[in-house]
This record gives C-alpha cells, sequence and structure tokens, in this order.
C-alpha cells in the first residue's frame, strides 16, 4: 500500500506515472534493502551514515534519470517491468510446487500413537523446553562449562537427569514433533521424500501434536507459552495461547532489515519500535512470569513453554540485567553463553521450588529439557558431522520429576521417550520404549534423509 501511496504522489509531482512508479521503485528498493546488504558495506568500512548517503544517491539517481528520460520511458518501463516479472516467476517456481505438494499430502503420523489409556492422574505437567541447554557433555565440550550445577541440584530435588541424555534430531522443529508425537519422523522421509528443504511437514506436526490431543481427551486444559519462534509461537489445539506481543518472527526480522533503524541510529533516537533483540529479551521475561502465573490456574493442566534461554541472541548478564548490543559482539560467546545459563538456572530454580512446595501427592510432573544442544558456531549451525560436532549439537539437558514413580531412566535416554514414561507411567498406556537414536542429515536440501548418528555420540572414547 504504502508503495502505491508513493507512486500515486510521485505521478502527481512529476507529471507521469511511469516516472512516478521508477522513483517510487527506487525509494522501495532502498526501504527494504538496506539490511541486507549492510553487512557487506560495514565491511568495507562505510557506517550508516555513509550508506545512507549512498542509498539517498540511488534515489537522487532515480529521481533525474525519470526526469530526463521522457523519450526513454517506455524502453525503461519495460525493462523495469521484465525484471520485476522474472522476480516472480523465480519466487512462483518455488512456491508453487511447495504448496501443490504440500496439499497432496497426508498426515505421516495421522494414526494415533497412543492406545486406549485410563483417566487423568490429577497431576498438572509441565514440559519446559529451554531452548539449546545441553547436557553437562555438550556443553563442556563447547563451552569448556564444567561448573555448572544445575544438574546436580534438580537431582536433588528428586529429578532424574540422565548422564548421557540426547536429542534424536539437531534442529528445534525435528526434535519437538518427535518429542510431542511420541515417535521418529522416519514417516517424513517416506511422505516427503529425502530431497527437501521443506520444513513445514515437520511444523506441522507441532500445531496439532500427539501429546495435546490426548491430554485434551482426558479434561487436561492445555496452555501454551509461545516465543518468537514461528512453529511453536500458536498451536491449534491449545486452550490459551500466550504470547509476547503481536509481530510474528518474518516480521519482527524484516522490520529490522528497512532502512528505519538505520535512521533512527545516526539521529541518534532510540526507536519506540522494539528491536528483535529487544523482544527476544522481553518474550522470555514474558514467558517467565506467565509460567508463574499460571501455576495457579486450576488443574489438570497441561503447560508447555517454550523459554528461548540460553538461545542466543545473548541478551542477559548472569544477573538477568540487561546486556546491550555493542558489549555482545565484543564480548567472547563462552562467557555469553554461560551468563545466560547461570539466569536460566536462576528461573528454574525459583520455578522448580513453587511448583514443588506442596504435598507429595499434589505435585506436578515437570519436565525440563533443551530441544538440542548448542550451536557449533556462534549464531550460525555450521555442521560438520564429526563425532565432536554431533555430541555437542545433540548432547540435550532432560531432567524428569517423576512423583510416585519407581522406574529409572537409562542414562542413555532421549527426547522421544519423555511422554511414553509418562502416558505408561501415569495413564497405563501401552506404551513401550523406543530405541533411544539420534539422527542428522546433510544439509539443508536433504532434510528428510535422516542419518543415525547415535554410536557417534554415545562413544564415550571420543
Amino acid at each position: 500500500m504504502a508503495a502505491v501511496v508513493a507512486t500515486a504522489i510521485l505521478a502527481l509531482v512529476l507529471r507521469d506515472l511511469r516516472k512516478g512508479a521508477i522513483v517510487a521503485s527506487a525509494l522501495v528498493v532502498a526501504f527494504y534493502g538496506y539490511g541486507h546488504v549492510t553487512g557487506f558495506l560495514s565491511g568495507l568500512g562505510l557506517g550508516d551514515a555513509a550508506q545512507l548517503a549512498l542509498w539517498a544517491g540511488l534515489a537522487v539517481a532515480a529521481l533525474i534519470g525519470a526526469w530526463r528520460a521522457s523519450s526513454a520511458l517506455p524502453q525503461v518501463t519495460t525493462g523495469l517491468n521484465v525484471v520485476a516479472l522474472v522476480l516472480v516467476l523465480l519466487t512462483a517456481v518455488t512456491i508453487v510446487p511447495y504448496e501443490l505438494g504440500r496439499s497432496g499430502r497426508n498426515h505421516p503420523l495421522a494414526t494415533p500413537v497412543v492406545a486406549a489409556a485410563g483417566g487423568s492422574p490429577g497431576r498438572d505437567i509441565y514440559f519446559l523446553i529451554f531452548d539449546r541447554y545441553g547436557s553437562a557433555d555438550a556443553m563442556e565440550r563447547r563451552f569448556g562449562i564444567t561448573d555448572n550445577e544445575l544438574y546436580g541440584w534438580l537431582e536433588g530435588r528428586g529429578f532424574q537427569v540422565p548422564a548421557h541424555s540426547h536429542a534424536n534430531y539437531r534442529a528445534t522443529d525435528f526434535s519437538l514433533a518427535a518429542t510431542l508425537n511420541l515417535e521418529y519422523l522416519d514417516g517424513l522421509t517416506r511422505e516427503v521424500g529425502p530431497v527437501s528443504d521443506d520444513r513445514t511437514p515437520a511444523q506441522d506436526l507441532l500445531r496439532n501434536h500427539e501429546v495435546g490431543r490426548f491430554l485434551k481427551e482426558r479434561g487436561y486444559r492445555y496452555y501454551q507459552i509461545a516465543s518468537w519462534f514461528e512453529p511453536t509461537r500458536s498451536i491449534a489445539i491449545v486452550d490459551e495461547n500466550l504470547v509476547y506481543g503481536e509481530a510474528s518472527e518474518f516480521e519482527s526480522v524484516l522490520n529490522d532489515l528497512t532502512i528505519l533503524p538505520a535512521i533512527d541510529r545516526v539521529r541518534g533516537v532510540i526507536s519506540a519500535e522494539p528491536t528483535f533483540r529487544d523482544r527476544h529479551r522481553e518474550g522470555t521475561l514474558f514467558g517467565l512470569r506467565q509460567l508463574h502465573r499460571v501455576a495457579t490456574a486450576p488443574g489438570p493442566k497441561f503447560v508447555f513453554a517454550h523459554i528461548l534461554l540460553p538461545h542466543d541472541p545473548y541478551v542477559f548478564r548472569a544477573d538477568g540485567s540487561p546486556l546491550s548490543e555493542p558489549e555482545a559482539d565484543a564480548g567472547q560467546e563462552a562467557q555469553l553463553y554461560r551468563d545466560q545459563v547461570a539466569f536460566a538456572n536462576a528461573q528454574i530454580k525459583e520455578l522448580v521450588n513453587r511448583l514443588l512446595s506442596g504435598p507429595e501427592d499434589q505435585r506436578p510432573i515437570v519436565i525440563i529439557e533443551g530441544d538440542e544442544g548448542p550451536l557449533m558456531c556462534r549464531s550460525v549451525d555450521c555442521v560438520r558431522n564429526t563425532p565432536e560436532y554431533l555430541k555437542i549439537r545433540l548432547g540435550n539437558l532432560i531432567a524428569m520429576y517423576l512423583p510416585g514413580v519407581e522406574e529409572r531412566l537409562p542414562d542413555t535416554f532421549s527426547s522421544v521417550n519423555t511422554f511414553r514414561v509418562v502416558f505408561r507411567e501415569y495413564f497405563g498406556a501401552d506404551l513401550e520404549a523406543l530405541p533411544d537414536r539420534s539422527y542428522t542429515w546433510p544439509d539443508n536440501d536433504h532434510l528428510y534423509d535422516f542419518r543415525d548418528v547415535t554410536d557417534e555420540i554415545l562413544d564415550t572414547d571420543g
């Protein structure tokens, strides 16, 4: 709409619709293109002021060119139309086959996994994902952290914390899809095929998952405490979806890539529009507050919270105070990660103490997990598929408080069996434990070409 308005105004000023369209096109490119090239230009030593001058020069050049190009306007317009058409066609070549493929697919896990089971045990169930919270081994390998005492503290409060726990897949959407559907994702390989870069089949499994359906059928109220991560932001089957702000992950990133933040920085103005870092920080604090609020709601209830700690960007000091972007950029990642782990630990302890403060027969089932381990490179999953890489990326925290249950989890317990244990022990479901396996894929063009790497991550000699 803004582009249409700009075109109309410029057409009136220049007394020609085609001239107005040329200048408006340059302005739109400058507005939305700034963030896509600022990294490259910054590497050349150009600050915000110099980059804004370059974009202003582009707009002025377009204005002068449009003003003088009266005789060449048909050719210029035709050229721009051809460029626009090519861009649309390139996009369509990707989108149309993708959407046709999606519409023709069956749900690969459509058959209920859980057999007939009993009613509610009366206990609330908390499933708390602390994103990229690694196992003790993964944290030591990646960041040299050997003094994280949360594992022992949780064991002291009655949690089972398997020593060699691991995620089943090395990405949030795949990992949570397996956990919340109590199954490996082999069905996606059969349905989608191994050659695909389409993540939505895995993400669709999060929007109508087996765990939520099973518990709602047995009288549980489902609370979802979401983050900016789109696949867990809004789940159709929830009773109450709690999420900070209204902007989606796409909208947040798009806003940060426009020219507006650079203009504010040059003017020395603190923008009223929160940055992605602001949303990450405030959204995390919002989720932690909601966990305490929901704890007071009547049960039985199922609470699924996706908390982006210690996930980057690094916005917290160890005491929870804000960390500025320049400070984070100048810091060593090992210390930045350690500080966000320390803040996460304090929040976990406070919440656990609250949840377990009542009589044992009234305490909830509490599951605290990382969906995966830390990234191997800062802010980038630089895939190497070496044993060291796999042990870091797939080594995740798993801690389960299972009141009244005598069964002990195996040391190599993995996330896919989380709710198999809960439903078997508390609901009498006929669910055997699946083999604890971990999978990776060769690259993001072969997302469903799963490779079993369990032996590599459990090899204690490496």
